[in-house]
């Protein structure tokens, strides 16, 4: 195991770290997302937030969530919700930025590609009456909606199975799983099948676990995340898309098969340009 992963997997040994606790902690959280998502969903659809009501309430049933890690690593663990992010003093903002625009940079260049091998497939959209009260809440919501998954996926569940085994592909395997199953209810798996999509999810989930074992720390992954969605909220939608927005583009249907190679091919070249160079150095 490198020194980074081995480092970043030792912090769930942080403050109490009984394996029970990790247990009951995994058993609150499931109920926390269900039933307090469910509410908060439900409570937002009430207020009066015009077209971007849907968009919000979705992203306040994920970021109960992220109340729920923080509160379960402060009171059952007795540890800072910083230690799932970073071994270091302070969150490194700018390491979150990094990785949002490097990921983002790739997509954009495979979605050209993509335009090219498939004349016709993105077609230009932009409403911008429409399209700016979404701009304004995907760069509030987006972020924390992603560092909630981070913090559960990649953080806690990944530090948690750290404890039963060191060997990082075992805590990397054990958190994509867990981030496949409840992406496994989204629309885009019953218009596109469930196998495909169940490995473009998987894919994703097991290279953010690469990036943050790497790295030894979590903004990578989480700066990852949030430049894919905001990509897919504001600038190309698909068919059957969970977020419902008004993008600058529409793509019609998705091409899972085009979707999990350029996801691959795009993890080698992003895991390439932050560790590449620095293997080489040494």
């Amino acid at each position: 195991m490198n020194t980074a992963a081995a480092r970043y997997l030792a912090l769930a040994d942080a403050g109490r770290s009984a394996w029970w606790r990790y247990l009951l902690g995994i058993a609150l959280l499931i109920p926390v997302w269900i039933i307090g998502g469910a509410y908060a969903h439900a409570l937002t659809l009430r207020l009066p937030l015009g077209e971007v009501t849907e968009f919000v309430a979705i992203n306040a049933s994920i970021l109960v969530l992220l109340a729920g890690v923080a509160t379960v690593t402060a009171l059952l663990h007795r540890r800072s919700w910083r230690t799932l992010v970073t071994p270091l003093p302070r969150v490194d903002w700018r390491r979150m930025l990094q990785g949002a625009a490097a990921w983002m940079i790739l997509a954009v260049v495979f979605c050209a590609i993509e335009s090219l091998l498939y004349p016709g497939r993105y077609a230009w959209n932009l409403d911008i009456g429409r399209w700016l009260p979404f701009v304004a809440a995907a760069l509030l919501l987006t972020p924390l909606q992603c560092a909630a998954e981070e913090l559960v996926f990649r953080g806690y569940l990944m530090q948690a199975a750290g404890r039963f085994c060191r060997h990082p592909v075992v805590p990397a395997l054990f958190s994509s799983t867990l981030f496949t199953l409840p992406h496994l209810y989204n629309p885009e798996v019953a218009a596109y099948g469930l196998a495909i999509m169940a490995a473009n999810y998987f894919a994703m989930g097991l290279f953010l676990a690469a990036v943050t074992l790497r790295d030894g720390r979590l903004e990578l992954a989480i700066g990852a995340h949030a430049g894919n969605n905001l990509l897919l909220v504001l600038f190309i939608h698909y068919e059957n898309s969970v977020f419902e927005t008004p993008s600058a583009f529409t793509a019609g249907a998705l091409d899972p098969v085009y979707s999990l190679v350029t996801l691959l091919l795009g993890a080698l070249l992003f895991y390439g340009w932050f560790f590449g160079r620095s293997r080489a150095r040494t």
